[in-house]
């Protein structure tokens, strides 16, 4: 997986995950919105889902230049009942996300809530023999 992630062609960690594995959740947003929404999960939910991340996952975000999380049973274990987008309110992310940046969007926690709709949907597909590979930008 790093080899793929470290190829001159850009497509390359794609089409290595294409072909080891499968896509479990659906996310139509800017995958930039994770960039905001892992530091105000780990900040104001106490969820943190980049603290497991090894030196693999290190090579492979510097090699893509963009963020990757792989996504364990531990994080299942720790974060599944936490990251229920049910539990989340869309102006409170909103706020979180101006508190973050700096800036107001108006749809920032409707993109927030979608991106936490899809980190759920893809930490329910995590067991003991697979993990979730999370790319985003």
């Amino acid at each position: 997986m790093v080899e793929a992630a470290r190829e001159d062609d850009p497509q390359a960690f794609a089409a290595f995950l294409a072909e080891n594995g499968s896509s479990v959740a659906d996310f139509d947003g800017d995958g930039e919105i994770f960039s905001v929404l892992l530091p105000v999960l780990c900040d104001e939910y106490d969820i943190d889902l980049e603290t497991g991340e090894n030196e693999i996952v290190a090579d492979i975000a510097e090699a893509r230049e963009g963020p990757v999380l792989i996504l364990t049973q531990d994080d299942k274990e720790k974060y599944f009942e936490l990251l229920n987008p049910d539990e989340f309110e869309e102006d409170e992310l909103g706020e979180a996300y101006e508190d973050f940046t700096e800036e107001e969007e108006e749809d920032a926690g409707a993109a927030m809530l979608e991106a936490i709709s899809a980190l759920y949907q893809a930490l329910a597909e995590v067991d003991a023999g697979y993990v979730v590979v999370v790319t985003a930008g």
